[in-house]
Formats: structure tokens, sequence, C-alpha cells
């Protein structure tokens, strides 16, 4: 099944956007925080709750 012409036309010109090296800056940030989101989801929010579970006191300290 290929692609409507649209879809293809849409996506020739955002690979050309990208391919750009005025945006690479800019690009390179985006990436880096999806990266990081990703780590965060992944790795570090899991270790964080099994933490919280394991070395939890008696009672809350919240109000």
């Amino acid at each position: 099944m290929a692609a409507p012409p649209q879809l293809r036309t849409l996506l020739l010109a955002i690979n050309a956007l990208l391919r750009k090296r005025r945006y690479h800056a800019a690009l390179s940030m985006l990436k880096g925080f999806r990266n990081g989101a990703v780590y965060g989801v992944k790795i570090r929010a899991p270790h964080a709750l099994v933490m919280t579970f394991l070395f939890r006191s008696g009672r809350s300290t919240c109000t």
C-alpha cells in the first residue's frame, strides 16, 4: 500500500528542512530534551518509585 501523494510531499519537505545546517543546533537541543525525557520515564521514575517503597518510614510526613 503506497502513501498518498500529499503525505509523500510532506515527508519530503520535512526531510529537506531537517537536512539544513541552519537548524542543527535547535534540533540537537530538541533531541537532547527528548532523550532526557525518555531516560527519565524508563529508568529514573521506576527507580524512584521502588526506592520510595523500600525506604519509606512508618508515617507519611505530609499533612
